[in-house]
Parts: structure tokens; C-alpha cells; sequence
């Protein structure tokens, strides 16, 4: 009976931290990224000027409709609006709350022994976040003490006590980084070439591509499609560059898989009872 009543109690304090702890899902730009984009707002005329259009439109026999819409849908991928949630990134609060502990351990450790100066401590706090805390005063001492160091020349004791005080105060000082940066890649690479893959669809190509074995051990993908993506990729960035040969298809295979699965659902018998 005791060990019923233990289990019953475990279980209900497993379900109040599940209802505590949340994620929360952040738009951040930059995330391993190493392509240079050419982000801006783009309107109707898209980002592809007429030259480019006219050029992908020789070289790869796509109707001058389709190449306009293409501009204007690459255009959306480079959208560097604020309220434009490209990149989404999954912040969990518990794990933001015990990062930013472990980061504040640290910069006290390093203030204390003086091998962080007044800049790097600075530089350091102003990447935490007050995001998650608890009242309205908790979310205060973040800032408070952003404020007491920039007005500081060194850091005094009370500096270092005031880091302490919000170590000790969960959530006043969170680190935002995503819950799996394994998982964080540029979204808008992604979404670049799934728009030319649709581009290069709906003008009757389908997704393929090929194998280059070049040397004994190495190799390339290459064909058409691939050639396409990359002629695309070169008009947008700045300096002009290239994508990663097995990036790309990697991404073509995500997608001919998810258009894949569509079909299949759509041609799915109905459930019972729909």
C-alpha cells in the first residue's frame, strides 16, 4: 500500500513539472549558417533582376511565368522582416533556466579569480535572457545588473554579489540557445532549393539527379536539376557561391519523400466513420 501511495506521488509531481516546463520557439538567423544570403524585403519584382531571369530561362528552357514566380518565391525565402519566422528553434525552459545557472557559475568563478575583465563579463550577460522568470521583480535583476556593471569602471563585490543573487533566483537569467543544436540548421537553405525543386517540377523535369565518380574515393552529385539549384544559389548570394553537392541532395530527398507522402495519404482509403 505504501509503495501504491509512493508511485501516486511520484506520478503527481512528474505531471506538475511536465505542466511547468514548456518550450517555446524562437526565430533566430544565423545558425549554422555559412551561405551569405542576400536578405532584404523584395516586393513583387522578386529578387532575381531580368537579366537572371532571362538567363535561367535560356539555359534551362523554363517558360518566363514560371521564372517571374520563382523571383518572387525566392524572394519570400529571403525575407529578413522581423515578423518573418524563418528559422525556428526549440527553447526549453527548463534546460535555458539550468544552462544560464551553469553560465553565471562560470562568470562568477572568472570575476572572482579577475581573468574575465569588466567587458568580456558584460558581453557575457547580455546574451542571457530574463525570459522565463517567475514575477515581474526576478525579471528586473538581469537588467539591474547590466546596468551596475556598464556603469561600473571594475567589478566590485557587489557587482559579484548581485550575479550571485540572480543565479539563486530560477529563470531571472536563462540562456536562449536551442534545445538541440545538432537539429538547428539554415532553414532558408532548405527552403531555397525546395522552391526551385517546385519551380523545376511544375516545368515538367522531375527531381532526379546523378553520381559523378571523379576519383577512386570521391564523388559528386551532378545532372540538371542540381546544376539548376546551383546557378539559383549563385544569383543569391553575395559573394556568389555554391552549395555542398550532398547538402542538396539531401534536401531533394526530404522533399520527393514529404510529396511522397502526400500522395500517398490523399489516395489512402477514408477512415471508418469520415
Amino acid at each position: 500500500m505504501q509503495e501504491e501511495t509512493e508511485a501516486f506521488i511520484q506520478a503527481d509531481e512528474e505531471k506538475a513539472y511536465e505542466a511547468e516546463n514548456y518550450s517555446i520557439y524562437l526565430h533566430k538567423d544565423g545558425i549554422k549558417c555559412s551561405t551569405g544570403w542576400r536578405l532584404g524585403s523584395y516586393g513583387l519584382d522578386g529578387v532575381l533582376n531580368p537579366g537572371m531571369k532571362a538567363h535561367l530561362g535560356d539555359r534551362f528552357s523554363l517558360p518566363k511565368k514560371l521564372v517571374e514566380r520563382l523571383s518572387i518565391e525566392l524572394g519570400h525565402c529571403l525575407n529578413n522582416d522581423q515578423n518573418v519566422a524563418i528559422n525556428l528553434h526549440e527553447i526549453n525552459k527548463a534546460q535555458a533556466i539550468e544552462r544560464g545557472r551553469k553560465v553565471l557559475g562560470k562568470l562568477i568563478r572568472q570575476s572572482k579569480s579577475e581573468a574575465y575583465t569588466r567587458q568580456d563579463l558584460l558581453a557575457a550577460l547580455e546574451k542571457l535572457s530574463a525570459f522565463f522568470a517567475a514575477s515581474p521583480e526576478d525579471a528586473t535583476l538581469l537588467p539591474q545588473a547590466i546596468s551596475a556593471l556598464g556603469n561600473s569602471e571594475v567589478i566590485t563585490p557587489d557587482i559579484v554579489a548581485a550575479l550571485e543573487h540572480l543565479r539563486s533566483t530560477p529563470g531571472a537569467a536563462a540562456d536562449l540557445s536551442p534545445r538541440d543544436k545538432r537539429r538547428a540548421h539554415d532553414k532558408r537553405r532548405q527552403y531555397i532549393v525546395e522552391t526551385c525543386c517546385y519551380a523545376w517540377k511544375d516545368a515538367g523535369y522531375s527531381l532526379t539527379y546523378t553520381t559523378a565518380f571523379l576519383f577512386r574515393k570521391s564523388h559528386q552529385r551532378q545532372g540538371r536539376l542540381i546544376e539548376f539549384i546551383q546557378t539559383v544559389v549563385g544569383m543569391i548570394t553575395e559573394p556568389s557561391q555554391g552549395l555542398s553537392g550532398e547538402t542538396i541532395r539531401k534536401d531533394i530527398d526530404r522533399l520527393r519523400d514529404a510529396i511522397a507522402r502526400e500522395e500517398e495519404d490523399f489516395w489512402a482509403p477514408p477512415e471508418f466513420g469520415n
